[in-house]
């Protein structure tokens, strides 16, 4: 691992937040209110298996769980996020609904904000703890401005912003250890799970035996796996 001079870390700090403040401004000067889909619940497998409804987009939350309990010993709260992402979303899909969805998206944003935290120590040394704050905080009033307002922009930056980040920062610093490219993986499944989750219905109907949505949890599990990866490698 190489040290990076310690007049770089404020460098790398003041180039997030101003990212992140530029992402804020553009999207909200760009486009106006972003409200949740109507049809967004209606998912295209419904089957029920063993009592449980929606069986698979149940099911295929597990992935979650089990990279969360493997990353315990990495950074606690991307495991916490991953945990209740798995339960979060397991109980969102056994009943769909706006009540519900939020605690699919309280996970969402938790490890969204543990990523945000881990990539600026990755190429500040430091910060770490600030910028979780920040994170979290703003993924929580994203949540709170969607469940009070129905407008999704905030939300969808405290989403995406991770991923903004780990195309950008390489671009300007140097990253401290070699293993950063394996982050190159996050982007790839992520986009993957995108567009399982928009073609839900038409997979489904291609193949019958699986969703597009229930690729989508499987695909966005082998993105959090490829950051556990990195955390292992580096």
């Amino acid at each position: 691992m190489t040290a990076m001079p310690v007049a770089m870390k404020p460098a790398v700090a003041l180039f997030v937040t101003a990212l992140a403040l530029a992402a804020i401004i553009g999207t909200f000067f760009v486009l106006g209110a972003y409200p949740q889909d109507p049809g967004y619940h209606n998912f295209a497998d419904k089957r029920a298996f063993f009592g449980v409804p929606n069986f698979w987009n149940v099911i295929s939350n597990l992935p979650f769980l089990v990279i969360g309990l493997m990353s315990l010993t990495r950074n606690r709260v991307f495991a916490l996020g991953l945990i209740v992402t798995a339960f979060g979303s397991g109980l969102y899909h056994w009943n769909p609904n706006d009540s519900t969805l939020i605690w699919d998206r309280v996970g969402i944003v938790i490890v969204a904000g543990a990523l945000v935290s881990l990539l600026v120590e990755e190429y500040a040394g430091g910060y770490a703890r600030i910028s979780l704050i920040v994170a979290e905080v703003i993924g929580i009033v994203s949540l709170i401005t969607w469940y009070a307002t129905g407008d999704l922009r905030l939300y969808g930056i405290a989403q995406f912003f991770p991923g903004l980040l780990i195309i950008a920062l390489p671009l300007v610093f140097r990253p401290m250890n070699k293993a950063h490219g394996l982050l190159a993986l996050v982007l790839v499944f992520y986009a993957i799970a995108k567009l399982c989750e928009t073609y839900d219905a038409a997979i489904y109907h291609q193949l019958y035996f699986v969703s597009g949505h229930t690729l989508k949890h499987i695909a966005s599990a082998a993105s959090t796996a490829s950051v556990w990866l990195w955390l292992v490698k580096r």
